[in-house]
């Protein structure tokens, strides 16, 4: 279960291994947050449907899967913000996106993600925002998530970057989901899968561990002199905090 603290492995790369993508190239005018009005009404009837399979019955019944401290995301839910999580289960992104339905969850992903068959165009209609490579699409890219979130929107970021399964352990933070909450000076929202031991009838049924979704207080950037020490000191700092939740919550913990 544990990860093995001695054996050298690069914390950025993904252990998850998906089927090949294919290459994508993204055009000046791109619909990242799929604003068109035909893609919100079938986004909003999709997110409906992974709620009812991934969250009530894959979910709830087989991964044991249950959302603790509500009250921290009632407090902010008409405001937009930045929510951050670690990355360790391959349904976590449509969990924390379906949980809260209807408010709508972005996701920020890998550009290659959209040249996966099939999943790629449903990744994005579900609310996956592709993050695009260059300095113009870029600054285009930053103005329309801050419009989301400046009308209510939930913009998702796993810092970590990869998918590690049930990962014992926070792995490093990367800048990007502070960097966008600093560019549109909202919130964060920290989120963390902790694994709990099967308890009851789950001992039975159940080999790996139970996923919950705690839901941390709202987290506000602290400013520093420069915007590289802001985002350095706020990337550390979340870190911890997440770290530290972490090891006190979760049954099963591995090595840093």
């Amino acid at each position: 279960m544990a990860d093995d603290p001695k054996k050298p492995i690069d914390e950025n790369e993904h252990t998850f291994k998906t089927i090949e993508a294919r290459p994508v190239t993204l055009t000046d005018d791109f619909d990242y947050f799929g604003q068109k009005l035909h893609r919100r009404i079938l986004s909003k009837i999709l997110v409906l449907l992974i709620k009812i399979v991934f969250v009530y019955i894959i979910g709830f019944i087989f991964l044991g899967f249950r959302v603790k401290h509500k009250e921290n995301y009632i407090a902010m839910k008409k405001k937009g913000a930045v929510v951050v999580s670690n990355h360790v289960h391959p349904f976590d992104a449509f969990m924390v996106g379906s949980t809260f339905w209807p408010k709508r969850f972005y996701f920020t992903m890998l550009k290659t993600n959209l040249g996966l068959p099939l999943f790629g165009k449903l990744f994005h209609l579900i609310g996956g925002a592709p993050i695009p490579d260059t300095k113009e699409h870029l600054i285009r890219y930053q103005s329309l998530l801050n419009d989301r979130l400046l009308k209510g929107s939930m913009i998702a970021v796993f810092p970590e970057a990869s998918l590690r399964p049930y990962c014992t352990h926070i792995r490093p933070f990367k800048k990007g989901a502070f960097r966008f909450a600093f560019q549109s000076n909202v919130d964060i929202i920290p989120m963390i899968f902790v694994f709990k031991k099967p308890k009851g009838l789950y001992k039975y049924l159940k080999k790996k561990p139970c996923i919950h979704l705690h839901i941390l207080p709202a987290y506000k950037l602290v400013e520093k002199s420069t915007k590289y020490e802001t985002l350095s000191y706020n990337t550390d700092a979340l870190q911890q905090i997440l770290t530290d939740y972490f090891n006190t919550n979760s049954d099963y913990l591995g090595g840093d």
